[in-house]
């Protein structure tokens, strides 16, 4: 019906357009020339030629108001059939359209800012309404796909871009006119990829029929201009990852990296907190940010804590003290794993980033990282062990990284090949071995600071946006529709891609396989919650709803007879005829027991919905009404309460709702409208 009303819609406003034609309107002139903004015109006296779209009409017999908006306000004109002689015109005329007038500035007699109209001239004719006209656009999916809409009607979205905009013009002002540094640019396609640990987009040039790399980091080759001649440098570069998308990673994003000549980490810290400062209050009057519910204030010098000290201050662990049988102990206590082979270094990071991020709310340096964590950054000056790293934390979030930089060459390749020793023994994010760049070195560097601060992430924090998408305007999403790929990429499809087909599973089987295996009434309960959830979703994604709805069913079905072996019992004996997505999809629902992280699509629906349905069925059974009539809110505050329902995992709920790039609110408000019926 939906679809039917905006056909009718289009139509009548064509027919419009050919009676505007028929009239000799030409409807999509070439230019126009308004001699106020809008807001200029509020402020005005006399005549005003203005400019923008239409977003409201009425008309009174021989009178009609319009509203008129451009970038800058919105202002109403008065249009009067004595006054305007084109007034029959404004008929075929709509919300959406773009017009331009000319006119006198008066007061309606309501005493309302107007400006009456002489003259009216078409600059655009709408085919399509605007979104409140036919739906509401609160769909976070159709917002960010749409999202010329989305800053049409929603005045918040428009306000954070225009943060951003601010926030990138301002970090130019300061390190071009306050530090002296000069802005450069480098390739984002390269023969080899490099700066930092992460996997690359890889593509193929057919000129020079050879491999190339989007860019990852833009720092090799910032550090060979500073071996060319430069001093202080900067670059506000585009990076590209071939990694997980969540609430706060974007495989596009935009970093600034700036390096300077003869300065340490102590010196670039200096810088970076001035940066930060300055764009704080450019774009908010004040030091103080809202981060969450918490007010934070930027002022004053931010504490330098190093990573082992924090470690003992924020999570009462020694590692000073500790052997590397107790490290590896403190890792599986936590369900974390480290890539590759152990170390000391990488285990104290990981045990860092677990348990000391998210409590470093105030804006805090982090120095002195582990040596094997960082490989481009210089060896510390009075701990072998360490580097001179640093990150700055706010609101429990890394927003930028940097170092005093390694300058001597000879140094610079013992790190690459301790790369090499790791991308041999599984790291594929390893940094290979960059020729060219070492070639560089040996021709000479002085003493170097380098940091690079996401802009993304810096706006989320400066707008207190807690979702990356909402930072971008245009954030990676899965496309629509199957795009047509040249015929050897159809037959080696990534292994990643969710299987759309439908798959050949007797469910009344399933439901036998289960109950064979699991008696419990609740745990039957809770298989069930989650397939219908898995249901639901592939239903809504367009996915196979048979298999998403099995692997619901099937994911803790040896739960109950075995939980320590729990879940690849069933995987590697129950399930051998069902699908290999099911198998590798119940396996990736618990990683820290089967090594397999979520992947494609049926991986990270089942690892979101299986905790939070727990959860919520534990709610509802404290409710007379079950889940009829239960709200998001209250849901949310079972989550916060970590008293309430003490096994189910917080953090696997978050991450969860990150993995399928959603939202609390509206994962919440998905499933309680499954549970409902």
């Amino acid at each position: 019906m939906a679809q039917s009303r905006l056909q009718f819609s289009r139509e009548a406003k064509i027919e419009k357009r050919r009676a505007l034609e028929n009239a000799g309107v030409s409807v999509h002139p070439y230019s126009f020339s308004p001699s106020h903004s809008i807001k200029d015109a509020l402020e005005a006296q006399g005549n005003v030629t203005i400019a923008g779209r239409i977003i409201s009409l009425r008309e009174h017999g021989k009178l009609s108001f319009i509203v008129l908006k451009d970038e800058t306000a919105e202002l109403q004109l008065i249009c009067k059939s004595d006054v305007l002689s084109t007034y029959d015109l404004l008929a075929y005329l709509d919300t959406g359209d773009f017009i331009g007038v000319v006119g006198k500035r008066v007061q309606s007699q309501s005493g309302q800012e107007s400006v009456e109209v002489n003259t009216l001239t078409v600059l655009g004719k709408s085919l399509r309404p605007l979104p409140n006209a036919w739906q509401n656009l609160d769909d976070p999916e159709i917002r960010y796909r749409k999202r010329y809409l989305d800053l049409l009607i929603h005045p918040d979205a428009k306000r954070i871009l225009d943060a951003r905009w601010l926030i990138v013009k301002e970090i130019r002002r300061y390190l071009q006119d306050t530090e002296g540094f000069t802005e450069v640019e480098t390739p984002i396609l390269q023969p080899l990829y490099g700066g930092t640990n992460a996997k690359p987009f890889t593509t193929y040039m057919n000129a020079l029929d050879v491999n190339f790399y989007l860019r990852i980091a833009p720092e090799l080759y910032l550090k060979r201009l500073i071996v060319g001649g430069y001093e202080r440098i900067f670059e506000i570069a585009r990076n590209f990852r071939n990694e997980g998308i969540d609430q706060t990673h974007q495989p596009e994003f935009s970093m600034i990296e700036w390096y300077e000549a003869y300065a340490d980490y102590q010196r670039m810290m200096d810088v970076a907190e001035g940066l930060i400062k300055h764009v704080a209050q450019k774009l908010n009057g004040t030091y103080e940010v809202m981060i969450g519910e918490k007010l934070i204030s930027l002022a004053g010098a931010w504490p330098r804590i190093r990573m082992i000290d924090a470690l003992t201050q924020f999570a009462d662990i020694s590692v000073e003290k500790m052997t590397d049988e107790q490290l590896q102990s403190l890792l599986d206590q936590h369900h974390l794993k480290i890539k590759g082979s152990f170390s000391r270094g990488k285990a104290i990071f990981e045990l860092f980033d677990k348990l000391v991020t998210p409590q470093l709310i105030q804006p805090t340096w982090i120095i002195d990282y582990p040596k094997e964590v960082s490989p481009l950054a210089k060896q510390h000056r009075l701990h072998p062990d360490e580097v001179e790293r640093y990150e700055g934390y706010i609101g429990g979030k890394e927003i930028c990284d940097g170092w005093s930089e390694i300058t001597d060459g000879l140094e610079q390749r013992k790190r690459f090949e301790v790369e090499q020793q790791h991308m041999r023994e599984g790291d594929d994010e390893a940094q290979p071995t960059d020729e060219a760049f070492l070639e560089a070195m040996e021709y000479g560097m002085p003493p170097l600071g380098g940091i690079g601060i996401g802009i993304d992430r810096l706006v989320m924090f400066l707008t207190n946006t807690w979702s990356i998408k909402e930072v971008i305007a245009f954030p990676t999403l899965r496309p629509e529709k199957t795009v047509d790929a040249p015929q050897k990429a159809q037959q080696n499809p990534p292994s990643h891609i969710s299987k759309t087909t439908q798959s050949d599973i007797d469910l009344d089987s399933a439901r036998t396989l289960l109950r064979s295996h699991m008696k419990n009434e609740a745990l039957i309960h809770h298989s069930e919650m989650v397939a219908d959830a898995m249901r639901a979703y592939a239903e809504k994604l367009g996915e196979d709803v048979d298999l998403w709805y099995a692997t619901g069913l099937l994911h803790d079905m040896d739960w109950e007879e075995f939980p320590d072996e729990h879940p690849n019992k069933a995987i590697a004996e129950w399930l051998g005829e069902y699908p290999q997505e099911l198998r590798e999809a119940i396996a990736a629902h618990a990683p820290e027991r089967t090594g397999r992280e979520p992947q494609n699509a049926l991986d990270r629906y089942l690892f979101a919905c299986d905790e939070l349905s727990g959860l919520m069925h534990a709610a509802s059974l404290m409710r007379p009404t079950g889940f009829q009539g239960m709200e998001v809110s209250s849901v949310k505050k079972k989550i916060k309460d970590k008293g309430f329902a003490k096994n189910v995992s917080r953090e696997d709920i978050a991450r969860g709702i990150e993995l399928i790039e959603s939202s609390v609110e509206d994962h919440v408000a998905f499933l309680l409208g499954v549970f409902e019926k």
